[in-house]
């Protein structure tokens, strides 16, 4: 039986399982300047606010209502984080699919991880310039490659236990296996994952240009 503190809750769901991520956000933050981060669909995933000091969870799952209202959870986050400033952390109890919020083009960095088509229902919160962090999961990567407001700029693979990032040859990406192969939207919206593509990596960064 877990012992439902945020330490604990955190520690079965991440670091048991090896899916911290924090040299993930690590890296992200010394390449790009980040300062506002949003992340939809996060349950009690706070490694981000261990690498920056301005987060904005959005979940309707029980267990991450009560994770953020228990002031324990700030305690813990201050003691993993990498930076002197107090972190900020905003926690709303919605569902990110929904108007959840009216602050347009506020944010730095936009995450979606394995959270469904977080980039369709969330763009409006992303600033033009700003990034988002994404896997192909479920469709979402996909879903952003055929967005004209937006650019692939770098990918990220993980490998012997290391994240590196790139920034050339992103044209080899989301192309199809099969020349006959057309994606659209309305294709990974009903099959609900990433489709076969020549090439992949296990996230991509997307920036906002629109």
């Amino acid at each position: 039986m877990i012992k439902h503190t945020p330490a604990n809750l955190y520690n079965y769901y991440y670091v048991e399982r090896k899916h911290e991520q924090q040299d993930l956000f690590q890296l992200l933050s010394k390449r790009y300047p980040i300062t506002t981060v949003l992340y939809p669909g996060s349950f009690v995933h706070v490694t981000p606010s261990f690498v920056f000091s301005e987060v904005d969870y959005v979940d309707s799952d029980q267990q991450a209502k009560a994770f953020f209202h228990d002031p324990l959870h700030y305690e813990f986050v201050s003691r993993h984080k990498t930076y002197a400033s107090q972190p900020k952390i905003t926690f709303h109890a919605a569902d990110y699919r929904q108007d959840w919020n009216k602050q347009h083009k506020r944010f730095d960095l936009l995450i979606s991880q394995f959270a469904g088509f977080v980039w369709q229902h969330c763009k409006p919160y992303l600033r033009v310039g700003g990034l988002l962090l994404v896997n192909d999961s479920h469709g979402d990567a996909s879903i952003a490659s055929l967005d004209h407001d937006c650019e692939l700029v770098a990918v990220i693979t993980h490998a012997d236990g290391k994240w590196r990032l790139s920034e050339t040859n992103l044209e080899s990406y989301f192309v199809p296996k099969s020349s006959k192969q057309v994606i659209t939207t309305e294709y990974i919206t009903r099959i609900q994952r990433g489709a076969a593509y020549k090439q992949t990596a296990d996230n991509y960064i997307f920036k906002r240009i629109e």
